[in-house]
């Protein structure tokens, strides 16, 4: 009989996880929140120590239900690139995806190796944050006492994995928009010529291994601060948004996926590595899968900054409760919204920057006149966003056939008349409402492992198939 999953997700901001029975029904889950730092023109990291509190507190609050746990399973926010030493120590903090301060060396590296061979063999051009290779290189170039120490360079999940069980590991759906990783053979290999050409040893990389995989058994005396089993096996874990699309059912080709979170993601399932420059590409944590990945990095986060700006009369809550579906309501609610929009700001959404500009991109508002609102203010903020997303949909649908449905998680998602301004914005498909995605997911990870993948991630012989996933709900 098949033992719980406690599945983990290590999110941007905030910690949250459940245990799972092996049908993936929910029997309890905690969560904790921690703040990230912004600093200094664009830099965005974290003490790793704060996910590891997290852990335990969130592991004593769910203390007596965690004797049956049998799988500890990571979905992690990526890639919080983080040096460690030898024994799993962080050497400062982890770089988060929204970090700008390695432009130059993704300008370097890029001229260096050279976009097309970035593109055809990585599937991704290197850039500030989202791709380690760049923050390895400005840690490198920075920090230089850090780099010398540096047992490993390692994504978030390296460090819980680390943690947990004193062995290395990272996966495919992490490190494959790094730019280091051989993302269209997608055959656990790090790509030698990028490697050489950063001059970066591959001994400074942990082992890759799949996410569904086990890395180790639970160290005794974690075990124990944990108040978990000591046969607990830990996976390597996988990227949260791959996770998260997972749990909403993108497994085939033109299948599409969008995360309202703190930053904001919409990705296409396909069936072959495609490349542009214009978005990423990860590797699924399903065999023969890929997806393309386009990044928004304020989403949630650009209206929490409309709140605290021009809405700080306003709580939190009454503003996503209240105030916003209210705005939305009166603008659909209009006899001519077509005419009423010609008359709204233009909205240029870079307020954390761009993740596939080589310069440190701002947003902006133009065609702001006396008679603008604030209601027309924060109109144009969801606008403009939406129009972003529905640029990457037409890019990849001009490659692919595109499915009619959009899974769709995350807080903005749940906010009345924000679906309706997706259809009438980024583009008219049918959406559907997938519940804590990420954190299902880890949970599927976990039951691969028990029932599904086999260890090298081919799907079982016995089946032939791809492993099923839950069924989703419709948003009213």
């Amino acid at each position: 009989m098949s033992r719980d999953i406690l599945a983990v997700d290590v999110g941007t901001t905030a910690f949250k996880m459940g245990v799972f029975t092996a049908a993936l029904e929910k029997r309890c889950e905690a969560s904790r929140r921690y703040d990230v730092h912004v600093y200094d023109r664009g830099k965005a990291d974290i003490e790793p120590e704060k996910w590891w509190q997290a852990f335990r507190d969130c592991c004593a609050e769910l203390a007596p239900q965690l004797r049956e746990v049998g799988v500890v399973s990571f979905s992690v926010t990526t890639p919080g690139l983080t040096p460690m030493d030898a024994g799993g120590a962080a050497l400062g903090r982890a770089i988060l995806f929204f970090d700008g301060r390695s432009h130059p060396q993704a300008r370097a590296i890029r001229a260096r190796v050279g976009e097309e061979k970035f593109l055809r063999e990585t599937c991704n051009l290197p850039v500030s944050g989202g791709s380690s290779l760049c923050s390895m290189l400005w840690i490198r170039d920075h920090q230089p006492d850090v780099w010398q120490a540096a047992a490993k360079f390692g994504h978030t999940n390296t460090y819980m994995v680390k943690r947990c069980t004193g062995e290395w590991a990272i996966d495919p759906s992490t490190v494959s928009i790094t730019g280091l990783y051989n993302t269209a053979r997608h055959e656990l290999t790090w790509n030698q010529d990028v490697l050489a050409a950063a001059e970066i040893p591959e001994p400074k990389l942990p082992p890759l291994l799949h996410s569904h995989q086990p890395a180790g058994r639970i160290l005794p005396e974690v075990a124990a601060e944990l108040g978990l089993p000591e046969d607990c096996v830990v996976l390597c874990g996988g990227n949260d948004a791959v996770l998260a699309a997972l749990s909403g059912g993108l497994a085939e080709p033109g299948d599409i996926h969008n995360i309202c979170g703190t930053c904001e993601i919409t990705y296409v399932c396909v069936d072959q590595p495609v490349s542009s420059a214009n978005f990423n590409v990860r590797c699924h944590v399903l065999p023969r899968r890929w997806v393309t990945f386009f990044v928004l990095n304020t989403g949630g986060k650009a209206l929490e900054w409309f709140h605290s700006v021009f809405c700080a009369d306003l709580s939190e809550q009454a503003f996503f409760e209240d105030y916003m579906p209210a705005v939305l309501a009166r603008f659909f609610a209009r006899e001519d919204p077509e005419s009423a929009e010609q008359d709204l700001p233009v909205y240029v959404p870079f307020l954390g920057g761009c993740r596939y500009s080589l310069e440190q991109l701002k947003a902006s508002f133009s065609g702001v006149t006396l008679e603008t609102t604030r209601d027309d203010m924060l109109l144009s903020l969801i606008r403009g966003n939406a129009l972003y997303h529905g640029e990457h949909l037409r890019e990849v649908g001009s490659l692919i056939r595109l499915g009619r449905r959009v899974t769709t998680t995350g807080g903005g998602a749940k906010i009345p008349g924000f679906i309706e301004a997706k259809r009438r914005w980024t583009g008219d498909f049918d959406y559907v409402y997938q519940d804590e995605s990420s954190l299902l997911g880890a949970a599927m990870l976990g039951r691969f492992h028990q029932t599904g993948l086999g260890t090298d991630g081919s799907v079982p012989a016995s089946t032939g198939t791809l492993p099923s996933v839950p069924r989703v709900r419709t948003i009213d």
